[in-house]
């Protein structure tokens, strides 16, 4: 049956992305997949793919993220971002809308699933020539989470694992290149 609303021009298709953050092994990691069909086939890439018709933005990108690494995020995803420039995604016109997400200190195991071959914990500051523009992505997820740990957030206090110890702090204020100033107040912020 078609719609009343019908619009005559062409629509770009619609991502939605998790770019998700773990202090694993006194590192500072992100979960990447590897992609199991073109484009980017082998590529490690952030986990999403396409927007179902019927959810938001952030139920896709959760539920896309369960799909390739059999993870749930049990706290707050906030939206980073849209990406959009026209040559992005070589299949077509596709704007994605990227989320990010932190878990706290811990173990959180995964597994690749669905056009996911393989999904893995990678240091952040290994993570590149991602597939699409996914460094682009990446880099503003970073950001935001420079921002996060500078303004003592919730979600970058729950990073490190209990007891918090200023090693850890020191680690976390380098791998993201903030200013590491006055770490034994961010340890005390976060209870350690």
């Amino acid at each position: 049956m078609s719609s009343p609303y019908c619009y005559k021009y062409p629509r770009p298709a619609v991502t939605t992305d998790l770019v998700v953050f773990a202090w694993i092994d006194h590192t500072l990691q992100t979960l990447l997949i590897r992609r199991k069909h073109d484009p980017f086939a082998d590529h490690w890439a952030i986990p999403g793919g396409f927007l179902d018709m019927e959810e938001t933005a952030e139920a896709g990108a959760r539920r896309e993220l369960l799909e390739e690494t059999g993870l749930t995020i049990p706290g707050v995803v906030e939206p980073l971002g849209f990406f959009a420039a026209p040559d992005r995604d070589p299949r077509g016109r596709t704007i994605t809308l990227a989320h990010v997400a932190t878990l706290p200190g811990g173990d959180h195991p995964i597994e690749g699933g669905d056009d996911a071959a393989e999904a893995a914990w990678r240091p952040v500051v290994e993570a590149r020539d991602l597939a699409f523009d996914h460094d682009e992505v990446l880099a503003a997820a970073v950001d935001w989470l420079r921002r996060k740990v500078v303004a003592k957030s919730p979600e970058a206090l729950a990073l490190l694992p209990r007891p918090v110890e200023l090693s850890e702090v020191r680690s976390l204020f380098k791998s993201l290149g903030a200013p590491a100033r006055n770490l034994a107040a961010w340890v005390a912020a976060a209870g350690g």
